[in-house]
């Protein structure tokens, strides 16, 4: 399998926590590394290294309540 990265956008507030969404992608299975681009009092941009098809990963994310939506030709975390 291939590697392909998707860059997300997570918008912080006290409902959802980073550190919580990290426990949750790492429980993927094509889920092979994560990195943090930017991280600020708003949000946070990750990356996301994976194995596997986009709409797979996109799948998996959903199976662990990770909702994503593209927006400006941007993914960000709606739901968490």
């Amino acid at each position: 399998r291939t590697p392909a990265f998707i860059n997300v956008q997570l918008n912080l507030n006290k409902e959802n926590n980073f550190f919580f969404l990290n426990s949750k992608i790492k429980k993927i299975d094509l889920v092979e590394d994560i990195f943090v681009l930017e991280f600020n009092k708003d949000h946070v941009n990750i990356k996301i290294k994976y194995l596997g098809k986009l709409e797979k990963m996109i799948n998996q994310l959903k199976k662990e309540n990770i909702i994503l939506q593209l927006v400006n030709d941007e993914w960000i975390i709606k739901n968490l």
